[in-house]
C-alpha cells in the first residue's frame, strides 16, 4: 500500500497484479510522489533494481513512458531515492529513447553487473495531467490490437494495395500479395512504398531471402516478428534495402551469434563489407569487434593478405585489438603489404605509398621494446620503402623507453593512443585460467593442478612497458570466485546479485601509472567470445549464456585470461 497527495486530494491505492507482471515491467519505488523514484524491473519473477552507469535521460523517458507518464524531466543517479534489496538486474543499459520497454534496450544482459545499490537509478517523471489538474489512469490492451493486425495481414480480407515479390532475372518467379493501404500508411516505416500515388509495388528480393517477405511485411503491421539465426541476414537486408531503420538495427545485434561460426574468417569480413554496402553502423562495429578481439587468429589466416586498406585500417586504430604484442602486429602488417606490393599496380605507386604509410602510422612503436625497435632496421622488409616514417617512429619509441614521465608529460603536445598499450596476451602481460563448465559450475586448472571451485593465484608482470621499469616488478592475485563467501575468504567484498566474478589486484602505489586491465573469455580455445574490464579490481563475469556474452559460447570449456594493461596516467 502506498499513500500520495497529489493536489488537494489524497490518493489510496492497493495492488496485487503480481501474476499480470511480465519481464521488462517496471516500477518506480521511494519517490515523493507517483512521478519518481528508484527505477525497478521484473525479470523472471522477481523485481530487482537497475545500476546508473550510463543512465541518462534517453533511458530514463523509456521508463516514464512504459508507466504511461510523459518524458522523464531527470535522470537520477547514486542511489537517491535509496537503495534497493533486491537484485541488480540490469547494468550498462543503452537506449534510442523511443523503445517501449528497458528490456528492449542494450544492456550487459540480466543480472550482469559491477554495482552495488549505492549506484540505483532512478527517474522524475512529467505526469499526464487533465485541465483540472488531477491524475488520468491508463487502460492499456495495444498488445491485443498487435494480434488482431497480424491475422488481418494474414487474411488479406478486404485487402487494397497490391505487393508484387519479384527476384532479379527470374520475372517468372513473381509473387503477388494484397495488403491494405491505410495500415501501412500509419506506419512511418512503410512510407518507401509512396502509398499516396501509387495502387501497386514491386519489391526485388534475392531468391534467398523470398521466404523471409512475409514475416517482414507482417513486421510492418504489428511491429513485431520473430527472427532466428537463420532468417537474421534476410531480415536485415530487407530492413536495409527498405530503410526499416529499427529493424535494421535489431537484426544487426543478432549478427554476434553468427560471427563465431567460421573459423576461416571468410563469413566475417563478408559480413563487414555487407556492413559496409548497408550503411549499418552497428553491424559494422559487431564485425570489427569480433575481427579486434581475434586479430591473432585472423592475422594467421589466409584472409588476411586480402584484407582491404579500409578494414584494416579500421582495425589498427583500435586498442581492444587482443594480439601477443606490438611487434606481431607490426610483422603482419609488413606481411600484407609486400602481399600487395605483389599484385599492385605499377601506375598506382604513390597512391599505394601513401596508404602504406597511413596504415604504417597506427602501429605504435612506443609499446615495443628497444631491442626490438633496434632489430627493425636490419629485420624489416618494408623499412628501405618507408626510411624516414620508421626513423621517426622508432625514435619517438626510443624517446618513451629512455625519457622520465615528467619529462614526457611537460614536452608532448598531444597525447596519442601510440603510448597506450593494447591488449597484449604475451606471457610478459598476462596470465591464463582454465575453466570447465557444468551447469555454469566453474572448475579451475593451472598449472596441471587441480584448484577446485573459486581458487585463486598470482603471477608477476613489469610495472610499466618502459625500459626505466624493466628491473620492477609487480606482484598479481589472481582469483575466480563463485560466490559472496569466496570473495570475502580472499579478503574481497563482492555484493553483486550474480557470479562468477574475477578478481586481479596488484600493489602499486605510483600516481604517474594507471592500469586499464582486462580478462579475456576464450571459447573452446577457439575464439575471443568476451572482454571484461576491471572495476575497482572486480570484473563480473557472463556465464555461458549465450544471451549475456558478446559472441555468444556454447561450450562448456573456457579459458580465462587476464591481462594487465599499465599506462602513463598523462591527465593525472
Amino acid at each position: 500500500m502506498a499513500v500520495w497527495t497529489v493536489g488537494s486530494a489524497v490518493l489510496l491505492l492497493t495492488v496485487n497484479l503480481s501474476a499480470a507482471w511480465t519481464n521488462g515491467n517496471v516500477r518506480l519505488v521511494g519517490g515523493q510522489t507517483p512521478y519518481e523514484g528508484r527505477v525497478e524491473v521484473y525479470y523472471s519473477g522477481e523485481w530487482g533494481t537497475v545500476c546508473d552507469d550510463n543512465w541518462d535521460l534517453a533511458a530514463a523517458h523509456v521508463v516514464c513512458r512504459s508507466l504511461g507518464l510523459k518524458n522523464a524531466s531527470e535522470a537520477v543517479v547514486g542511489g537517491t531515492f535509496g537503495p534497493g534489496s533486491g537484485p541488480i538486474m540490469l547494468d550498462d543499459i543503452s537506449c534510442q529513447g523511443t523503445e517501449s520497454s528497458l528490456a528492449q534496450c542494450r544492456s550487459k544482459g540480466w543480472h550482469v553487473n559491477d554495482c552495488k545499490h549505492e549506484e540505483d537509478a532512478g527517474v522524475k517523471c512529467q505526469p499526464k495531467t487533465m485541465l483540472d489538474n488531477t491524475m488520468t489512469y491508463t487502460l492499456d490492451r495495444s498488445a491485443e490490437f498487435s494480434e488482431v493486425l497480424g491475422d488481418l495481414y494474414e487474411s488479406q480480407r478486404d485487402c487494397d494495395f497490391n505487393i508484387t515479390v519479384v527476384s532479379a532475372g527470374e520475372p517468372e518467379s513473381a509473387e503477388p500479395i494484397c495488403t491494405h493501404r491505410l495500415i501501412l500508411s500509419l506506419n512511418a516505416e512503410a512510407t518507401f512504398f509512396n502509398l499516396t500515388h501509387l495502387n501497386n509495388f514491386t519489391m526485388e528480393v534475392v531468391k534467398e531471402c523470398r521466404p523471409f517477405v512475409t514475416d517482414f511485411l507482417k513486421y510492418l503491421y504489428t511491429k513485431q516478428i520473430d527472427i532466428t539465426l537463420s532468417s537474421a541476414q534476410c531480415i536485415h537486408k530487407l530492413a536495409s534495402d527498405y530503410n526499416v531503420k529499427a529493424l535494421q538495427e535489431y537484426a544487426g545485434q543478432l549478427f554476434s551469434s553468427l560471427l563465431p561460426q567460421d573459423p576461416s574468417f571468410e563469413s566475417q569480413v563478408s559480413l563487414y563489407d555487407y556492413a559496409l554496402s548497408t550503411e549499418d553502423p552497428l553491424l559494422k562495429e559487431t564485425c570489427l569487434q569480433y575481427l579486434a578481439w581475434n586479430c591473432e587468429a585472423l592475422a594467421n589466416s589466409s584472409v588476411w593478405s586480402r584484407l582491404g586498406a579500409e578494414v584494416l585500417g579500421a582495425l589498427l586504430s583500435r586498442s581492444d585489438l587482443v594480439v601477443p604484442d606490438e611487434i606481431f602486429l607490426l610483422q603482419a602488417l609488413e606481411r600484407w603489404i609486400l602481399v600487395k606490393w605483389e599484385n599492385a599496380d605499377s601506375s598506382n605507386g604513390s597512391t599505394n605509398l601513401q596508404v602504406e604509410r597511413e596504415l604504417l602510422g597506427w602501429i605504435r612503436f612506443p609499446m615495443i621494446p628497444p631491442e626490438q625497435l633496434y632489430d627493425i632496421q636490419f629485420n624489416s622488409s618494408v623499412y628501405l620503402s618507408q626510411p624516414a616514417l620508421y626513423q621517426a617512429k622508432i625514435l619517438q619509441g626510443l624517446q618513451f623507453h629512455t625519457v622520465s614521465y615528467q619529462k614526457l608529460k611537460i614536452h608532448i603536445d598531444r597525447v596519442t593512443e601510440d603510448y597506450s598499450p593494447r591488449i597484449y596476451t604475451s606471457p610478459t602481460w598476462s596470465y591464463t585460467y582454465t575453466a570447465t563448465t557444468n551447469n555454469y559450475n566453474y572448475q579451475y586448472q593451472y598449472n596441471n593442478g587441480y584448484y577446485g571451485s573459486g581458487q585463486s593465484g598470482s603471477f608477476q608482470t613489469p610495472k610499466h612497458p618502459s625500459l626505466l621499469f624493466q628491473s620492477q616488478m609487480l606482484y598479481w592475485s589472481v582469483g575466480v570466485h563463485m560466490s559472496r563467501e569466496s570473495c570475502w575468504n580472499r579478503g574481497y567484498s563482492c555484493e553483486y546479485s550474480s557470479y562468477p566474478v574475477a578478481t586481479l589486484t596488484g600493489q602499486s602505489s605510483d600516481a604517474s601509472i594507471r592500469y586499464d586491465n582486462k580478462v579475456l573469455l576464450i571459447c573452446n580455445d577457439a575464439y575471443v567470445s568476451h572482454v571484461q574490464e576491471f572495476k575497482n579490481n572486480v570484473a563480473l563475469l557472463p556465464s555461458n549464456s549465450t544471451l549475456l556474452q558478446s559472441f555468444p559460447c556454447l561450450s562448456t570449456y573456457t579459458t580465462f585470461k587476464f591481462v594487465v594493461r599499465p599506462q602513463y596516467n598523462f591527465y593525472n
